[in-house]
């Protein structure tokens, strides 16, 4: 997985599956070039057999994007672009953009297959802390997000999970496990985590205890990049149900 991505092989109920995490590094508030750069991988990563593509927290947007939000018209043309990408998916497609319902703003993962989007999740744990404001700007989402999509004639159970949804230890609702209840067969993390000084450890470490906790695999897709004084490091992650480590970089 270096900047753009790498194929991860998993086995799940003797089933083949490739998934992509595309690392990408977006260019804040760039919609159309970061749609046509959304485009590019996601086509690289179907010809080359993906089963799965998964793009970061906010792709289309970029991260973070601050008092963008309120200019005129950039959310709905934030979603305006996912429905043109949607509409040219063919294997399912998993990114992060912002949703709009009514007067509420979620940061939000879509899943897109055959040509249009088939599920929303909105993100439920929203960081307050350190150069974090996101409560400022969006609502929580209540529902866990679990999709059912078709990968090799087979139905798989994704858990979805956007950034904070992982780093739960401050916080009683447990994300992870809650999917794993609800029988998800692997958790998909979208995220955009700035990079600092063993960062990467606290990752491995953390996703090493929510695989242990579920006995599922984990997949974890990050942002590269920079905005502003954050760094965007990707180090994008891939472990097995035993807690191997299967995919870094």
């Amino acid at each position: 997985m270096d900047g753009s991505n790498r194929r991860i092989i998993t086995i799940r109920n003797e089933i083949l599956m490739k998934i992509v995490l595309c690392q990408i590094n977006p260019t804040v508030g760039a919609l159309d070039d970061n749609k046509a750069l959304i485009f590019s991988k996601y086509k690289e990563a179907v010809e080359n057999g993906a089963d799965l593509v998964v793009f970061p927290e906010m792709i289309i947007t970029g991260y973070p994007i601050a008092d963008l939000l309120y200019e005129d018209g950039f959310v709905d043309e934030n979603m305006k672009v996912l429905g043109e990408i949607a509409e040219k998916t063919t294997v399912p497609l998993i990114l992060g953009y912002i949703h709009k319902d009514n007067s509420h703003l979620f940061n939000s993962a879509a899943v897109c297959v055959n040509g249009k989007q088939v599920y929303r999740y909105d993100k439920i744990l929203l960081p307050t802390y350190d150069v974090f404001d996101e409560d400022r700007y969006f609502t929580a989402g209540k529902d866990f997000g679990l999709c059912k999509v078709e990968i090799g004639g087979e139905t798989v159970k994704l858990g979805l999970e956007i950034c904070e949804d992982l780093w739960d230890d401050e916080y009683e609702c447990k994300v992870s496990s809650e999917l794993k209840k609800a029988g998800a067969d692997c958790i998909i993390n979208i995220s955009a985590s700035p990079y600092h000084e063993l960062r990467l450890n606290e990752r491995l470490d953390l996703v090493r205890s929510k695989v242990q906790e579920t006995n599922i695999p984990f997949y974890y897709c990050n942002l590269v990049g920079a905005q502003d004084e954050l760094i965007f490091d990707g180090q994008s992650i891939a472990m097995n149900g035993e807690g191997a480590l299967v995919g870094l970089g």
